[in-house]
């Protein structure tokens, strides 16, 4: 039986006709959380689907609560987890954020001190007006659209595209991939509100797009 290497960016023909770049945005975050559902590794994904989705969840989780949030949220702030923002902002261009979010995690792991919250405080202020100057959404959504090997499935198209590429996988018996079914059916949700959902797991132990933290057994 094949195996596949890694499936391209995959969004939906609604969140390209939608003309918003948080629409696009999401549906990539909600289909790469559809593919975990599914059993699918990280690295079996676009590498470029999961930075972006590892970009938005960190965006999502500052503008809820600032860099403290992001690092209590993404297990503890790993370095997998940082090494992903970090790529996909590079990426995509966002360079001044990128440099933020360097700053960032230099105070934040200074410790708890007093000096340590009021910089963080700072730096997230300093979050909300680079937001006004260089839209990492924006830029995150033309990186995803400009992919040579993206593919635009209707909605509905989805759920059986990753079952299929489910069915693919090696070591299948061990993987379960019966999830794929199961996810099928939660993906016109997840598509309606991507962000508020887990960061992204890694259960495959790999190197490169899916080294991030050991997922649940």
């Amino acid at each position: 039986m094949a195996t596949l290497t890694h499936l391209p960016v995959v969004l939906t023909s609604s969140s390209i006709d939608g003309g918003r770049d948080e629409e696009v945005v999401e549906a990539n975050a909600a289909i790469v959380n559809a593919m975990q559902h599914a059993l699918l590794f990280t690295n079996d994904m676009s590498p470029v689907a999961v930075r972006s989705c590892s970009v938005d969840f960190y965006l999502g989780q500052v503008l809820e609560g600032g860099f403290a949030q992001y690092a209590a949220t993404a297990g503890g702030r790993s370095g997998a987890a940082d090494a992903l923002v970090r790529d996909g902002m590079a990426a995509m261009g966002a360079a001044a954020h990128l440099d933020l979010f360097n700053r960032a995690v230099e105070a934040c792991g200074t410790g708890a001190d007093h000096d340590c919250v009021a910089r963080l405080a700072q730096l997230d202020g300093e979050f909300e007006e680079l937001l006004e100057h260089e839209n990492i959404t924006a830029l995150n959504s033309g990186w995803l659209l400009c992919q040579p090997d993206l593919l635009v499935l209707d909605d509905e198209d989805i759920g059986p595209y990753i079952q299929r590429a489910a069915s693919l996988l090696s070591g299948l018996a061990g993987r379960r991939a019966a999830g794929a079914g199961a996810a099928a059916s939660r993906i016109a949700g997840a598509l309606r509100g991507s962000r508020s959902g887990p960061a992204i797991r890694n259960r495959s132990g790999d190197s490169g797009a899916g080294k991030e933290k050991p997922g649940r057994p």
